[in-house]
């Protein structure tokens, strides 16, 4: 049964006729599909558009279009290039080319199409250009407020073993000013930068970061600084054991207040650089007597007094006995 349907498809597919047919039809495709490269097409497309250099101390009252439509003529061939290479096509309209700084009005409006620029290059492809929606772009600007805001570093950093810092990150500029609404700039306490991972960090750096506003505000809230410097120092680090005498605070008038021990080791990671520098006068370690009660007839022991550079991983012991006189 197999063997008669495959000589009869054969029979009625495979001839000379049938051949013939479908070699015509792939050519007359082909011509067809040629013709029509070959013709002009007139066509609307949407592109994103980014602004640059917007004023930063001037605060927009309207929404800028994040795209405009460009209605254009070119043949089929172009076209079909434009269509493939849509997503890689953006207008960048550098606005400090069109806004006076002497100029005190609140609303100016920029010829689209000007701003633009060749559309032909925007698009990597000669094109007849027809119409641009909207024909004018408008900045309007609403009165703007100030408000100095502390810069704070996004930073994940995985040091090397034997490495960590040694002082806290330093940012230049440590503050920047914002400007915009006076209720959006209020519920703004401080900005973020970008998000820097090191990874087996082990030396210093300098480096630029971009700071972080939210999408949806960076047309609405300008910013004095549009990235600052962080600069990280590290140092490498080695333990050392000391032992530092322990203070005793709040002890009620004519009583004395007994510990023991009266010495508390700490158990530190210090910079190789520091190493022969500390010492326990660098440190201050104390028992509050008011504060720090138990019942377990045993005081807490706090770190006052340490130096800034210094971690400190075990206080031994953590709780003192004690024993209070006249």
């Amino acid at each position: 049964m197999n063997n008669k349907l495959y000589k009869y498809l054969r029979k009625a597919f495979f001839n000379k006729k049938v051949a013939t047919f479908f070699i015509c039809l792939f050519i007359a495709s082909f011509l067809w599909f040629i013709n029509a490269l070959n013709r002009n097409y007139i066509d609307t497309i949407p592109i994103p558009v980014r602004f640059v250099n917007l004023p930063k101390n001037k605060i927009l009252s309207v929404e800028l279009p994040k795209s405009i439509q460009v209605e254009f003529k070119t043949s089929g061939t172009k076209l079909m290039f434009i269509k493939l290479n849509l997503s890689k096509t953006e207008i960048e309209i550098d606005v400090s080319k069109f806004l006076n700084k002497k100029n005190s009005q609140r609303t100016v409006a920029i010829n689209t199409a000007l701003a633009a620029g060749s559309f032909s290059k925007i698009l990597n492809t000669e094109v007849e250009l027809i119409k641009v929606k909207p024909d004018s772009i408008y900045f309007s600007f609403g009165k703007s407020y100030q408000k100095v805001v502390p810069v704070k570093p996004t930073i994940l950093i995985n040091f090397d073993p034997f490495y960590n810092y040694t002082n806290k990150v330093k940012i230049t500029p440590s503050f920047v000013t914002l400007f915009g609404d006076s209720t959006l700039l209020s519920s703004i306490d401080s900005i973020n930068t970008e998000k820097i991972v090191l990874n087996d960090f082990n030396s210093n750096i300098s480096q630029k970061a971009k700071l972080n506003i939210p999408e949806e505000l960076t047309q609405r809230v300008g910013l004095s600084a549009d990235e600052v410097l962080l600069e990280i120092n590290v140092d490498k680090f080695t333990e050392k054991i000391i032992e530092v005498p322990l203070e005793t605070v709040n002890v009620p008038a004519n009583f004395q207040l007994k510990t023991f021990p009266d010495r508390i080791t700490l158990k530190l990671q210090v910079p190789m650089s520091e190493f022969e520098k500390l010492n326990p006068s660098l440190f201050k370690v104390v028992v509050d007597y008011k504060g720090n009660q138990s019942s377990k007839n045993k005081l807490k022991v706090e770190i006052v007094k340490a130096p800034a550079n210094v971690k400190i991983t075990k206080i031994s012991p953590e709780k003192v006995e004690y024993l209070l006189r006249k």
